[in-house]
């Protein structure tokens, strides 16, 4: 490993799938960070219960909080909409003392929403969202759009917009309190091509934030950079890790 390359020996890596991420599809990237050192701690939001309680974010938040206690500097590398609500929560059920130990945070494909959520917005892109779990629960190849299934989700989602204010509001707040919490850098990493995840709303977002290092791919889908653009995107983290989160004082 070369001088270039980030060193994250007693560093823990919080992974946060996007929503029906398996452990295999995050498996690569966990691989990266546990070959430069760090000890890694996946997440995957249980989607459907977080969305059906009206506490279903906050628990999701109260458990990787939980993960993250105990010693060493954070990293959090997070995936989609679903990783970035569960960063969101996460950052409002910790002590001060685990905050205190995060050390940069690297948004891939989030966030995809704009401050004020209006319901055809919401159903469209929950119904999105969605489908890709709906259609492997049925045995059928994932996909953001089905000719048969996409109407009743996309209505569901239309009418779940007026019975869920609390998950509504609870999606609205998050771009404000990882804005309020962000003392540390970010890193990023999104494509003009992503259905799902508008690049407008993600780079308002970015405006917004104080120290970000921006990473536009031009091509990939949703959360697919990682596999389309497999050199370019681990040289983006990599690169950004050295520079602002690797240094002996920082892993302290």
């Amino acid at each position: 490993m070369d001088d270039s390359e980030p060193r994250l020996e007693g560093a823990r890596v919080a992974i946060l799938g996007w929503a029906g991420a398996t452990e295999r599809q995050l498996r690569s990237v966990v691989r990266w960070y546990e070959a430069r050192g760090a000890t890694c701690v996946t997440h995957r939001a249980h989607v459907f219960r977080a969305m059906a309680r009206p506490d279903g974010w906050h628990l999701e938040g109260r458990i990787l909080a939980g993960k993250l206690d105990g010693a060493g500097p954070i990293v959090v590398h997070l995936f989609s909409n679903a990783g970035f609500w569960t960063w969101a929560a996460a950052l409002q059920a910790m002590n001060p003392a685990t905050r205190a130990r995060v050390r940069a945070a690297i948004l891939d494909s989030a966030p995809g929403f704009p401050p004020r959520i209006g319901p055809t917005f919401y159903a469209r892109y929950s119904a999105m969202a969605m489908m890709p779990m709906v259609l492997r629960a049925l045995g059928r190849p994932p996909a953001l759009h089905h000719r048969w299934l996409t109407p009743p989700v996309w209505a569901f989602m239309r009418l779940w917009y007026h019975l869920s204010p609390i998950q509504r509001r609870a999606a609205e707040r998050s771009l404000h309190v990882v804005r309020a919490a962000s003392a540390w850098p970010h890193l990023a990493l999104y494509s003009g091509a992503d259905a799902l995840v508008p690049v407008e709303h993600v780079e308002a977002f970015l405006a917004t934030l104080p120290a970000v290092t921006r990473w536009r791919f031009e091509g990939s889908g949703h959360v697919r950079h990682m596999v389309q653009h497999r050199r370019a995107y681990f040289e983006a983290v990599g690169g950004f890790l050295a520079r602002h989160a690797c240094s002996d004082r920082q892993l302290r």
